[in-house]
C-alpha cells in the first residue's frame, strides 16, 4: 500500500510539473498571444479630406486604397482620379483625398465671400499661387521644375503623409532639392 501511495505522490508531483512548464513557456490564452493574433488580423487608416466619414477605418491586412474609400464614401468634388484605388495600405497609414481642381472660365465672375462662392472656382490655385494641398497633377506640372513625373511623386508623398503643413515641406519629395524648391517657392502656397 505505501509502494502504490509513493506512485501516487511521483504522478502527481510529475503533473505539476508539466502543468508549470506549460503554463511558463507555452503563453495559451495570453493577453500577449491574444493581442498577436487580433492585430495581424487588421490594419487601422486614418482618412481625411473630400470625404463624408473623415477618421480611422478598420481594414483587413491586405486592404487596398480602394476599401477604404468604399466605407468613408468621397464627396462628388473629390479628386479621385489623382489617387490610386489600388494601392495596398499600411497599418497607421494616413491617407488624403484632395478636392478637385475646377478652372475658372474668362466669362464667369465670383460673387460673395471667397467661402462660399457663386461660380467656377479653382481650390488649387489662391492669388496667382498654386495650393499644393489640392492641386491636381495638371496644376503641379506647371510650376517650374515639376514634369509629370514629379507632379505624381508630390501626390503621392501628399496621400501618404497628409496635407503638407507649409510650403518648404515639399523639400521632403524625393526629387525635389534646394535648388529646385527655390524655382517654385514664390509660386506656391499651403492654403489660405
Amino acid at each position: 500500500m505505501e509502494r502504490k501511495l509513493r506512485y501516487a505522490w511521483w504522478f502527481v508531483l510529475i503533473g505539476l510539473v508539466i502543468v508549470a512548464i506549460w503554463k511558463l513557456f507555452l503563453p495559451h490564452g495570453s493577453n500577449a498571444y491574444l493581442q498577436k493574433t487580433v492585430s495581424s488580423r487588421e490594419i487601422v487608416v486614418y482618412v481625411a479630406g473630400a470625404v463624408e466619414k473623415p477618421g480611422l477605418v478598420h481594414l483587413a491586412p491586405d486592404a487596398r486604397l480602394d476599401d477604404a474609400l468604399k466605407l468613408v464614401s468621397p464627396l462628388p468634388e473629390a479628386d479621385l482620379e489623382s489617387m490610386n484605388p489600388a494601392e495596398k495600405l499600411k497599418d497607421e497609414q494616413k491617407v488624403f483625398v484632395p478636392h478637385k481642381s475646377i478652372l475658372l472660365s474668362p466669362e464667369s465672375t465670383v460673387v460673395g465671400n471667397p467661402i462660399n462662392v457663386v461660380g467656377s472656382v479653382n481650390p488649387a490655385s489662391i492669388g496667382g499661387k498654386i495650393n499644393i494641398n489640392t492641386a491636381g497633377a495638371a496644376e503641379l506640372d506647371k510650376l517650374p521644375g515639376v514634369g509629370p513625373a514629379l507632379a505624381e511623386r508630390i501626390l503621392q508623398y501628399r496621400t501618404e503623409h497628409g496635407p503638407f503643413a507649409r510650403p518648404e515641406d515639399l523639400e521632403n519629395v524625393s526629387g525635389i532639392g534646394t535648388k529646385t524648391y527655390e524655382k517654385m517657392a514664390s509660386q506656391v502656397t499651403v492654403g489660405p
